[in-house]
């Protein structure tokens, strides 16, 4: 039986931590939170919820929360953190109580969503890298054995951009912590993320893009998408304005250029060809090497071309660069270049690029990884969970048989950044909230479907993901593809 809430606060004796408060919450009452990302937030299902922080360090501190639901079942469930960070993600704690889970979530140690607590706060960089999530789940761990007066049976995780990075994190550094973690569209490989971002800005003239003649402007990436779309949505058997596999489009922008349209809004000079071919190309290093994947074809439409092509110079790239490996907050990005990204590189602050390729004590602890990205990702290009996959695979010597043992990517057609996309897109997942569920069972719902595979043994084949209208689709495990047969989708 549960303990009284309210008494918990006066029980606990956690090193370094201050319990601000412990209050039962009745189902959908209105919560008053700290810090300055939200005043307050809702709460689905009635539970005890304990507010605190931890010192990690003399001039650094993690403030967390643990949502513990009347119906428990159990488990426990972290949540990571997107962007920046600087913020708990009370979707996502709220989600996980209405899933039966007690909820762990923190604000990687700094309140606010930008970068600034950075700057020469190496503790605080520390525990946005790695830090903040392993102390919060340890001590979250104990508060929930606390209340429930039992330990819990299995613990998971699940986080998306910033969270994915914080997923690969944990399960590299930190392996016993969770006995399953689910990470979509990770932030990894981050060093060359952020510089990529920035060159992406740079292509099109940032920061001064309304002077410069490589500039694309709106209608002429609605030509582009037209033209992708044209040559490459018939290639997995169904024109629906969703290109299933990215990777095998190619397109030619020639018809497009100024000599041979009439259309002077939407056509393209030489110079903007030429940007065009760049965006659409992996990034190569100055010795030849592949140093981060290309911008997916079609994760252009619906003006998501925006987020990288806009003409402003990136936030992440800004904010990374000024505040973390040059701390200088008056940093000039007028030549932002390749210099820059392998200068981050060799920084690489307290191992931020989170790209530790060796999962093994994660693996033979038992624990299992399902990983997803949606394929028209306009702000981290889908080819990175290939990249990953690849390097924990050559790393750790494994064929995809084996890998399928504890590690499976689900690719998803459409989906833009750890949810949307196009029209018709297959990402109601249960990836990131109730709002995200199509349908509330193991096949449907990657939280639900990494409990199956954990307890039961039941290794997700396909994630089915539910349309905006109700559709379903199979979304395929990398090493198969999907394709239009026979009137219906087939992973193959």
């Amino acid at each position: 039986m549960a303990l009284d809430c309210s008494s918990l606060k006066n029980m606990l004796t956690l090193a370094n931590t201050t319990i601000y408060e412990s209050s039962y919450v009745a189902a959908t009452a209105t919560i008053s939170t700290l810090g300055v990302c939200q005043v307050n937030t809702t709460s689905t299902a009635a539970m005890c919820r304990v507010d605190a922080t931890v010192n990690t360090s003399s001039t650094s501190a993690v403030h967390f929360e643990v949502w513990m639901p009347d119906e428990w079942y159990g488990r426990s469930l972290t949540v990571g953190n997107s962007g920046f960070a600087g913020c708990i993600d009370y979707t996502n704690l709220d989600y996980g109580a209405a899933m039966h889970f007690a909820s762990i979530g923190t604000d990687a140690g700094h309140d606010g969503p930008t970068s600034d607590s950075f700057y020469e706060n190496p503790e605080v960089t520390e525990d946005f890298v790695h830090r903040s999530l392993h102390v919060a789940t340890v001590l979250g761990k104990q508060i929930i054995a606390t209340y429930y007066g039992t330990n819990i049976s299995n613990a998971y995780y699940i986080g998306c951009s910033t969270g994915g990075r914080q997923a690969h994190t944990m399960a590299s550094r930190y392996p016993f912590d969770f006995n399953g973690i689910v990470g979509g569209s990770p932030a990894t490989d981050s060093n060359r993320l952020c510089s990529y971002q920035g060159l992406a800005g740079r292509w099109v003239g940032a920061p001064f893009a309304s002077e410069s003649p490589k500039f694309i402007t709106a209608p002429q990436w609605s030509a582009i998408s037209q033209e992708i779309f044209s040559q490459c949505d018939a290639l997995d058997g169904l024109i629906d304005g969703i290109i299933a596999e990215p990777d095998d489009c190619n397109p030619d922008f020639s018809s497009l250029a100024c000599d041979a349209r009439a259309n002077a809004t939407s056509c393209l000079t030489d110079a903007q060809l030429k940007v065009v071919h760049q965006i659409y190309s992996p990034l190569v290093g100055l010795k030849g090497e592949t140093l981060f994947p290309r911008f997916d074809p079609g994760a252009e439409a619906s003006d998501a071309w925006q987020a990288l092509f806009s003409g402003d110079l990136n936030t992440y790239t800004e904010g990374y660069f000024q505040n973390m490996y040059y701390t200088d907050k008056y940093h000039n990005f007028d030549n932002f270049s390749l210099a820059d990204l392998y200068y981050a590189d060799i920084m690489d602050p307290f191992g931020i690029s989170s790209y530790i390729g060796d999962l093994s004590p994660f693996k033979e602890q038992g624990g299992k990884y399902l990983a997803y990205h949606g394929r028209a990702d306009p702000l981290i290009n889908s080819g990175e969970s290939k990249a990953l996959y690849k390097h924990i695979s050559s790393t750790m010597g494994l064929d995809p048989v084996a890998m399928d043992i504890f590690y499976r990517l689900f690719l998803v057609p459409g989906m833009g950044h750890c949810g949307g996309g196009v029209a018709g897109a297959p990402s109601l997942i249960g990836n990131a909230g109730l709002d995200t569920v199509g349908l509330n069972v193991s096949t449907h719902n990657v939280l639900l479907a990494i409990v199956d595979w954990v307890e039961a043994g039941n290794a997700p084949e396909v994630i089915v993901g539910l349309t905006e209208n109700g559709t379903e689709r199979d979304n395929c495990r990398y090493g198969t593809t999907g394709s239009w047969r026979e009137g219906t989708w087939t992973c193959s």
